[in-house]
Parts: C-alpha cells; structure tokens; sequence
C-alpha cells in the first residue's frame, strides 16, 4: 500500500505516512512545474503531458489515488481522459476522483461538460494554492478508499470471473476439503498465446473484448461446480473438484479446442487467438497440495507455449500428448460435437454455430423424436419439417 501508510522502525518510532500519489495532467510544461511546487510538501506528484500519456500511466501505476487534469490538450484531451476513466471497466479507474482545472473563458459551459462526463470537481484559473491542495487532499482520501476496496474484491471487473486472491482462497479450500473426503480435484491452467502483440497492434479495447469473449467461452465450457478464474493478462484457470482422469481431461479438452477454434472481430479485422494450456488432476497425480498442483500445472503450461503454444499438456515429460498446431485456415471446416455448440451459444458465440445447425439437427433428431413420445411434447409436426430439411444431409459425416 503506498498511501496512508504507517510502520515501525527499529528504534521503535513510526515512519511518517506515506505521501498520496496525485497525477497531474497538462500539457504546458510550466503549468505541470507549478502545480508540482504547489503540491510536493503533501502529495508525491506524477507528471503527463497530456490524455495519452495519462491514461497509459493510470493503466500502469496502481498507486495514483487522484487525477488533476487540464482540459485543452493535444493528442487526448481532458473530456477524452475523463470519459475513458469513468467508462473503465476497472473499479480501480472508475471511481478514481478526477479535478478538472480550466482557464477557458467559457468557464460555465465547460464545467457542465465536464461534470456531465463525471468529474469529481472542477477549478477555474487562476487558483489559489491552499485551495488546490485542500481539494487534493480530500479527493486523496476518496481515492485510498476506493482502491482499498478494489483491491479486497474477489472479482475481476473485466470479465466478471474470480481473480487470483478468489483462486488461491477457493482451490486451498478445495483442495483440502478433497483430501479430506479422498475425492479428486484438477486444476487446468490457460495462457493466450502472444496476448500482447495483439494488444500492440490493436490497442487496449481490442484486448480487452478478446479476454471477455474468452472468458465467456471458458464459463460455459465449466460446470456449476467449478470455479473459474482469471489470473493476470491473459492468464486463465480452472479448479474441477470431483473430477478425475476422464472428466478433467474432456472439460480441459474442450476448453482448449474452442479457445483456438473461436474468431473474434475488432473493426475491420477478424482473427483468431491460440492459448497453451497445463493440466493437472490429484487421483493420478497423488499431490495433496494445492500449491504443488497450481505449480505442475504453470510448469506444463510453460512448456505449451514454449513449444510454439495451441497446445495443451496434461502428461509427465515423455509421456505428453503431441503437439497440435492449429491452422487458422482449417478451423471452420472442423465439425463441431454437441458439447462444443451449447458452450458457444451459452459464450453469445451463436454465429459460429450456425454454418452447422443443420449437422447438428441431424444428430439431435432422434434424441427430439424421443422426448416427444416420452414427454408427450406433441412436436410432430415440427419434427416431419425438420427430417424433411435434412435428407440432404450426408449421415456418414455425422
């Protein structure tokens, strides 16, 4: 914790708090000089030139507590700033308190402009000095809150998953429950391949509409009873109680087969993300910490990706599946099972599955005809069309 800080030293006397972290944004450098002076005997001060660079600091720097920002910017202004805050799937961003200051002569409208786009305050130059860093050091305590909550959450903001801390609470829970009735538990762990050349080329929002996508996918491969989580990045897990051998090894399958088969769309491009993948489960295993399971499973995820990633291993070294290298050319022409087509309807990946609703039908037809006597659904009708459509259907590829 960087903020509100007290610890003891040897001699026994307590170090002083450690000062807030205020950002300061404004493109003229002497501006950002003086409000430095202003603000250095209290706060510890970051610097930006403008929106860009701040917001790429925010994402970075955990730390800063309270945003000052000038309005009339190059490159990213302070509207754009503010609204790419308070739009921040991150409690960590969303709620950090933002002080617009201004010397525009239009000072009334920009104010309503600014406070409509969620400002936490707003000050019209000149200022006073005293009255800046009252207002800082107030906003300053808003701002420890927030994070402190933030931070004590088990729950990624992004995608809605648990996150690390609700990952290693619950799989030690878990796993010690296991043991304790002799049942079985798995772990599976999931990397995107190459995460942040994507984020390179195509920015932040790119990035982070694949991870909620994935995230969706990799929730409705899971059963209820497991729980998922998001590590990191780009970084997955999945803790399976009850599973063993057979069923860790088809759910992780399955997870791993549609996260390389599923196509995202950002703008004009489309494409297609790999993920490596390490699987661990205790029955075969004979591990009775979760820790030692957690570490085997990073362990063959690593080497996943360093054999080039699309891969999943699940075996001790000389004993591994071979690597599948998946081709983005292939993939569409691949059939799906059943299992597969629920998981991405329930992920809202319906279009993928609609090139073969028809195979599908096929498959689902006899299981349909009897629900409908066993259940008395009265779908005759309905089933007659639906045989009549598929006679084009080749049964041998089903």
């Amino acid at each position: 914790m960087h903020a509100m800080r007290s610890e003891r030293l040897d001699d026994g006397s307590a170090e002083p708090d450690a000062r807030p972290v205020v950002l300061v944004v404004d493109d003229s450098r002497l501006a950002r000089i003086t409000m430095t002076g202003i603000l250095k005997e209290d706060f510890e001060v970051r610097p930006a030139r403008d929106g860009t660079e701040a917001w790429e600091m925010l994402r970075e720097d955990h730390s800063i507590q309270v945003v000052i920002s000038d309005l009339m910017m190059p490159n990213r202004n302070g509207f754009q700033l503010l609204r790419l805050i308070r739009e921040s799937v991150h409690a960590r961003l969303n709620q950090l308190p933002v002080i617009i200051v201004t010397g525009h002569e239009d000072d009334e409208k920009m104010r309503r402009r600014a406070m409509s786009l969620g400002a936490s305050d707003f000050i019209t130059k000149p200022f006073d000095a005293l009255q800046i860093k009252v207002r800082a050091r107030s906003y300053a305590k808003h701002g420890d809150t927030a994070r402190r909550l933030a931070e004590q959450s088990t729950i990624d903001p992004l995608t809605g998953l648990g996150n690390s801390r609700y990952f290693v609470r619950h799989g030690t829970s878990l796993q010690a429950f296991a043991a304790r009735q002799k049942a079985d538990v798995a772990v599976l762990r999931l990397d995107l391949d190459r995460f942040d050349v994507l984020v390179r080329k195509l920015g932040r929002r790119a990035g982070d509409k694949v991870l909620v996508n994935i995230s969706r996918i990799i929730a409705a491969c899971a059963r209820k009873e497991d729980a998922v989580a998001r590590l990191g990045e780009a970084r997955f897990a999945v803790i399976m109680p009850g599973a063993d051998e057979q069923r860790a090894r088809g759910l992780a399958n399955r997870i791993h087969h549609l996260t390389n088969k599923v196509s995202c769309r950002v703008g004009k491009y489309r494409f297609r993300m790999t993920a490596s993948a390490g699987l661990v489960w205790t029955e075969r295993h004979h591990t009775n910490r979760f820790e030692d399971m957690v570490r085997l499973a990073e362990a063959r995820l690593a080497r996943a990706a360093g054999d080039g990633g699309a891969r999943l291993i699940e075996r001790d070294e000389g004993f591994e599946m071979e690597p599948v290298h998946i081709r983005a050319e292939s993939l569409p022409k691949s059939m799906l099972s059943l299992e597969e087509a629920v998981a991405l309807v329930k992920a809202g990946q319906a279009e993928r599955v609609r090139s073969q609703l028809k195979p599908l039908a096929a498959r689902l037809l006899p299981l349909l005809r009897y629900m409908d006597r066993g259940l008395g659904l009265g779908m005759d009708r309905g089933l007659r069309r639906l045989s009549s459509q598929l006679k084009t259907i080749n049964t041998d590829l089903l």
